[in-house]
């Protein structure tokens, strides 16, 4: 078939339509066209990915300005601060702004010392120093996994003269983190000692650090030598006990008992008061010589009253010697933070099983026996370090636990689809849906139907009786026959079956107001149902053949 007849034959087609029907096809053909062209952008677009975020909204115009001229496309998300761009070309465009100084509000560091200018003040130097120095410490805590965007300030005052008139240094970070993310105690101390560190003669007690939303994360650093210091830090030495001996406890009744049938609960008593003794020790049987004096003396003397003179000598040696009783000398400094007493209470849960009572399923508890709780106490005695010398006490009873929470059925999980695709699919549905309903105003429309009708019965009989005789055409004559003569045929073709039930209608049809030929065509049309019903390949086939008769 040549075009110029395909073209003029659909023209025709058009035109015998009415205006409903026209306005129904060009509705489901532009639904259609949508849905499609929709769906093709979507699984044929590029995927896009970050080239800035966190920009500032001058750096951003400008950026997207640049991005305009080289007719890239992009995108702007979290209120025009992230601009996203083709995977494919981020590192290129990020390399192309660099060189022009894109984005400009990024950090400076001691960068800013690569450019000096000899007529630069004093005031000046001093002020870049303090920027470059920001900035440093700006990438440094940025770079903290929990950190998206960070501004520290500094304050230097200036030198004083004396040093009681010296004023200190003192520091402000402003920390934006990332959502869902905060920063445990030991990174905020962590961040403020970097700063501190940072700075000459700034201590850790004068950096502040505050969140996005005005809370102060920081808190003065801890002295020992100070009694609300020591305070603190034994109580937090106390909790560490105290979990770490519930965690060993928990861990060895889940595997016995089950996860959820057992809860541990420690108590340490820790004894912080700090001994020195010294201890001498002497052993009476371990005589040793210190020192030993020996005093020799010769005497000679004359006595002048006799004559002659009588001369007398004398000797006489002293021995002087010191023994040292062996002697052990212990200095003996007590330890910080030992344990003084412990105190653990173990609740344990029973056994439960299903049984069958009066044919529902319930839930039967069975407690421990006390062997189970002797057992028990003795794995938790052994996980704590019980010492009797200490008077430790441990506890284990048996309770049945609440799990009226836990019985309750659990919520099937529902399906869910990405919002996107859900919108394609329902547009996708209604186009087809409009589609459907045009093809059927068409299909049963006045004139086709009439067609469809005239094509259908002769061949839809003819299919009710394959193996019987021709049926021959009824002359006008024979149709207008009664009935009585109709049953004097011994073999009647299917065709004059049908005209004769709807002649047995009419009797009962008549008050109705209801003519033989409106039951005639609600009798093929039942005819005409069931062989679309059962015969589909014939009835597409015959539907074809219509339409190519009718163009």
């Amino acid at each position: 078939m040549q075009l110029p007849a395909v073209v003029t034959q659909a023209r025709e087609f058009w035109q015998r339509l009415r205006t409903p029907q026209k306005l129904t096809i060009i509705g489901a053909v532009l639904a259609a066209v949508s849905i499609i062209a929709a769906i093709v952008a979507s699984t044929s677009s590029q995927p896009m990915a970050v080239l800035f975020s966190d920009l500032d909204p001058k750096d951003a115009g400008t950026i997207v300005e640049k991005l305009k001229e080289q007719a890239v496309p992009y995108e702007l998300a979290d209120g025009g601060a992230t601009i996203r761009v083709p995977e494919s070309r981020v590192y290129e465009l990020r390399l192309a702004l660099a060189r022009e100084g894109l984005p400009s509000s990024s950090t400076v560091g001691y960068e800013i010392f690569d450019r000096t200018n000899l007529g630069m003040s004093d005031f000046v130097q001093k002020l870049n120093h303090k920027r470059a120095l920001e900035g440093e410490l700006q990438k440094t805590i940025a770079s903290f996994d929990e950190v998206q965007k960070v501004r520290v300030m500094i304050v230097l005052p200036e030198k004083a003269l004396f040093e009681q008139e010296q004023k200190k240094p003192t520091a402000s970070v402003l920390l934006h983190l990332k959502s869902g993310r905060s920063l445990s105690k030991l990174n905020i101390e962590g961040i403020q000692n970097l700063v501190a560190s940072s700075v000459e003669g700034l201590s850790p007690a004068d950096v502040t650090i505050v969140d996005q939303h005005g809370q102060i994360l920081s808190q003065v650093p801890r002295e020992t030598s100070t009694l609300a210091g020591l305070t603190a830090t034994q109580y937090e030495q106390q909790q560490k006990v105290e979990s770490y001996l519930t965690s060993r406890v928990q861990s060895l009744l889940d595997g016995v008992l089950g996860p959820g049938n057992s809860v541990v609960r420690v108590s340490a008593e820790l004894d912080f008061t700090q001994r020195e003794q010294t201890r001498e020790n002497y052993d009476p049987d371990g005589q040793v010589i210190r020192s030993e004096e020996r005093i020799a003396e010769a005497r000679r003397s004359q006595d002048s009253l006799d004559y002659p003179a009588v001369n007398s000598e004398s000797n006489a040696t002293k021995v002087r010697t010191n023994y040292e009783i062996s002697r052990t000398v212990e200095r003996i400094v007590g330890g910080v933070g030992t344990i003084k007493r412990i105190s653990a209470s173990v609740l344990v849960n029973g056994t439960t099983k299903v049984v069958d009572h009066d044919g529902k399923k319930v839930i039967q508890y069975t407690p421990r026996s006390q062997e189970e709780l002797q057992k028990l106490t003795q794995i938790v005695r052994n996980a704590i370090g019980y010492d009797p010398e200490r008077n430790d006490q441990v506890s284990v009873v048996n309770l049945p636990f609440d799990t009226t929470v836990l019985d309750q059925p659990e919520e099937e999980p529902t399906f869910s689809l990405p919002r996107g695709n859900l919108v394609l699919g329902i547009a996708a549905l209604l186009a087809v849906l409009a589609a459907l309903w045009a093809l059927r105003r068409l299909v049963l429309s006045p004139p086709l139907r009439r067609r469809i009708e005239e094509i259908l019965v002769p061949n839809a009989v003819l299919h009710l009786a394959p193996d019987g005789p021709a049926v021959p055409a009824l002359e006008p004559a024979a149709e207008a026959a009664p009935v009585a003569q109709l049953e004097e045929h011994r073999e009647l073709s299917p065709y004059d079956e049908l005209r004769q039930r709807v002649r047995a209608k009419l009797d009962s049809a008549a008050a109705s107001g209801l003519s033989e030929e409106d039951l005639l065509i609600e009798e093929m049309k039942d005819r005409i149902r069931r062989f679309i019903h059962e015969n589909n390949a014939d009835a597409i086939k015959l539907i074809q053949s219509m339409i190519n008769q009718e163009h």
